[in-house]
């Protein structure tokens, strides 16, 4: 299943909204956490976590790096 989203500014940053069949199929509620994982150009993942410490700056830019080199 393929959904195409409209980004939308918000203050600085850009908001993709999450359709209501994956809010839905993937049981995500307001103030769920979910990880956006970089994977190549152009490409993320975003899936709903339950770990409660999000990825720390630094790590997260380490990983980005160990990816695209």
């Amino acid at each position: 299943m393929t959904l195409i989203r409209k980004t939308r500014v918000s203050g600085t940053s850009l908001v993709v909204t999450i359709p209501s069949q994956l809010v839905e199929a993937f049981n995500i509620n307001g103030g769920d956490l979910v990880e956006i994982i970089p994977v190549k150009n152009g490409e993320i993942i975003i899936k709903k976590t339950i770990n409660d410490k999000p990825y720390e700056y630094e790590k997260l830019n380490q990983e980005i790096l160990n990816k695209t080199n």
